[in-house]
């Protein structure tokens, strides 16, 4: 996961604007948006799944605060990533157009690099906590 993050970080950290439309051009059909959501889903039901077998207890005192994470991020993940990815790509295709557009059309650059760092700072915590976790 922390790879993953690093992996989408840099780009945004280093160049905002090509990252930025790069997206939009990923998501500009409702079928790519469909692939990009069953990716989602499968991920974060992998992390579901990661979170919970650590003990085999969903008991929130039994969990680690990786396996919390783990397993948070990937129920928002299925939650999100189905209705509006999977069965609805024309709505989150709209809502991608209007943020990647408010973020090419103002002078929103140093707020991407800020977002990359944090995504770089994150990856690499969890890099670090789960190599700790083993």
């Amino acid at each position: 996961m922390g790879v993953l993050v690093i992996c989408r970080g840099v780009p945004t950290l280093l160049a905002p604007a090509a990252s930025l439309r790069w997206f939009e051009r990923t998501t500009r059909t409702n079928g790519r948006i469909r692939v990009l959501g069953a990716f989602v889903v499968a991920f974060g039901a992998t992390l579901v799944w990661a979170g919970a077998s650590e003990n085999g207890s969903i008991d929130l005192k039994a969990q680690s605060t990786l396996a919390f994470l783990l397993s948070l991020i990937g129920w928002a993940w299925v939650v999100i990533g189905t209705p509006s990815m999977v069965l609805f790509p024309s709505v989150c295709r709209v809502l991608i157009r209007a943020i990647v557009n408010a973020m090419l059309s103002s002078d929103a650059t140093a707020l991407s690099r800020v977002v990359g760092l944090v995504r770089v700072v994150l990856g690499v915590l969890f890099i670090y906590f789960g190599a700790l976790a083993l």
